[in-house]
């Protein structure tokens, strides 16, 4: 198959996103399945430390411990509505 430089680049990151080899995304995709994006392991350990701040900030200071709660969920919802909204899945 041949693609231009842009567009390989383009394949080799939505492949990358996924988490997944350039050639087995072009599988799947061929097979007719959408991968869909998969956050590396350190997405989820920052995820974990960010949860245990905001319960050690709670004992500390609970409305600014809601503040930081409410940005982390609104981080989490961005990216979320951006990786649906972007159709690389």
């Amino acid at each position: 198959m041949r693609v231009s430089p842009a567009e390989k680049q383009r394949i080799q990151t939505a492949a990358g996103r996924c988490g997944l080899t350039l050639s087995e995304y072009l599988r799947q995709r061929a097979l007719g399945h959408e991968p869909r994006f998969h956050p590396p392991q350190a997405f989820f350990s920052y995820l974990t430390w960010m949860d245990n701040l905001t319960d050690q900030l709670a004992r500390l200071d609970p409305p600014l411990a809601e503040e930081y709660r409410r940005c982390r969920e609104g981080l989490l919802d961005s990216l979320l509505r951006k990786e649906d909204a972007s159709g690389d899945h």
